[in-house]
């Protein structure tokens, strides 16, 4: 099986209101994603971190891709 292997920007367009299990194969220099493969995604928050085995061994996170309603506040 060939894996794809997506710019963060790519898999932000693809996955638009998913939350996404990326295992990051490239970082910059802040330690900030460029790119990755995505190993699960769903609208479901339970479901992908359900499925965080599938990154064992490798460097992996959790993104959200939903937009946040305009009455809430991320700190």
């Amino acid at each position: 099986m060939m894996t794809e292997i997506l710019s963060f920007e790519e898999i932000e367009r693809r996955f638009e209101g998913e939350w996404v299990l990326i295992a990051y194969t490239e970082v910059d220099r802040n330690l900030k994603p460029i790119a990755g493969e995505v190993l699960a995604h769903s609208v479901d928050r339970d479901e992908v971190y359900g499925a965080v085995s599938l990154g064992k061994g490798r460097a992996i996170a959790i993104e959200c891709f939903a937009k946040a309603p305009d009455d809430m506040v991320f700190v």
